[in-house]
């Protein structure tokens, strides 16, 4: 393999990214047995990098997660489009191209030129009809959604109409996803946004908006001639419909498998705190409802009484087969919006553009051509 050499953006101290991020220059990777190394063409922002990235060294040991320091410099982001130059497995060749990601909480993220990574790791080859920038986006956002709505919400990818799905935060690079998956499997969908991005979000196949700005979220949805639920997906945190949750969710003898509160993001509201599944650890309140959600699943329908609604904050669970559908989905007019493209170089006012929470849709970093 003849490279000129490998740049990244790393970080040293916790903070904000857009301040603390800077160049540097690293060794190229050489493959180990069956592995890859990708030339990397970009690479997509998520607030995730940016949570890591400020959390105190006390929760990112106890979370199992790499620490910056001088010593240890840290790579973020986890999604990924690229080529591959170097191969040492029979699934890849060089010349491949490939999309995909690998959590970036050792640190070893994509925001380089060249990354290594296992042959096994939740990625595969990019459709041709998707540009870099575009396939950067997909991986992190589309494989919540179908973990979301498919393994967690138990609805099929077609034949689901007359069923509803609530997305708390239909703008934002999660949900709007979820509005056009929830849309494409025959269900209504209620979405609350800003009223500025009501029209985008109706685009994508919302039938009825909640103004969170100027409406009660809780009584709006409630309300809605779509309600009960047979999901409710929560991208933006917070506690307000829980207590609403025997009116909200579906509660079907046919279909006793559906009517889930499913969220992403956990109680907490913070947009740099730490979210999801990882929650659970430290959030009382919310792991003993989640043990309690997770009952529902083995026993009968009357003990609902005392276990509560189905309720779970969800960890990411990717892989290639998962990534592997985005293709029939985007076939079928299907797609995940890219807010900004910016240049390797610019990646300190890219995550600017990330923290700011202005964004509709994903933040992306072009790392080569």
């Amino acid at each position: 393999m003849t490279v000129a050499n490998n740049t990244v953006w790393e970080y040293t101290r916790a903070g904000r990214l857009s301040s603390t991020i800077a160049q540097a220059a690293r060794a190229i990777p050489e493959p180990g047995p069956s592995e890859l190394v990708i030339q990397v063409r970009a690479a997509a922002l998520n607030p995730v990098d940016e949570q890591l990235a400020q959390s105190p060294p006390s929760l990112l040991s106890f979370l199992g997660c790499a620490i910056p320091s001088p010593s240890k410099p840290l790579v973020p982001t986890s999604d990924f489009a690229g080529v591959v130059v170097a191969s040492k497995s029979a699934a890849y060749v060089v010349g491949d191209e490939v999309y995909g990601q690998r959590f970036s909480a050792d640190g070893n993220g994509f925001l380089a030129t060249y990354v290594k990574v296992e042959a096994s790791a939740p990625f595969v080859k990019k459709p041709k009809g998707l540009g870099w920038t575009d396939a950067a986006a997909v991986p992190l956002v589309y494989t919540t959604v179908y973990d979301a709505l498919v393994e967690w919400g138990r609805l099929s990818m077609g034949g689901e109409e007359g069923l509803s799905v609530l997305v708390l935060g239909g703008s934002s690079g999660t949900g709007h996803v979820a509005v056009q998956m929830a849309k494409k499997m025959g269900c209504n969908v209620v979405a609350s946004c800003s009223g500025k991005n009501a029209e985008m979000v109706k685009s994508l196949g919302a039938d009825e908006i909640i103004d969170y700005t100027t409406q009660n979220v809780p009584q709006a949805a409630l309300m809605s001639r779509y309600a009960p639920y047979a999901v409710v997906l929560d991208c933006v945190g917070g506690t307000d419909l829980l207590p609403d949750l025997d009116n909200l969710l579906l509660d079907s003898p046919q279909r006793p498998e559906l009517g889930i509160y499913v969220t992403i993001v956990g109680d907490k509201t913070s947009r740099d705190a730490m979210g999801g599944a990882a929650t659970n650890l430290y959030t009382p309140a919310q792991a003993v409802r989640t043990v309690l959600g997770r009952l529902n699943d083995h026993l009968p329908r009357w003990t609902r009484g005392w276990t509560g609604r189905r309720y779970a904050c969800i960890k990411l669970n990717p892989s290639k087969d998962k990534l592997e559908s985005y293709e029939k989905f985007m076939e079928e007019g299907g797609k995940v919006i890219v807010d900004s493209v910016w240049p390797f170089g610019k990646a300190r006012e890219a995550y600017e553009r990330l923290e700011s929470a202005r964004a509709k849709g994903k933040v992306v970093v072009e790392v080569s051509k």
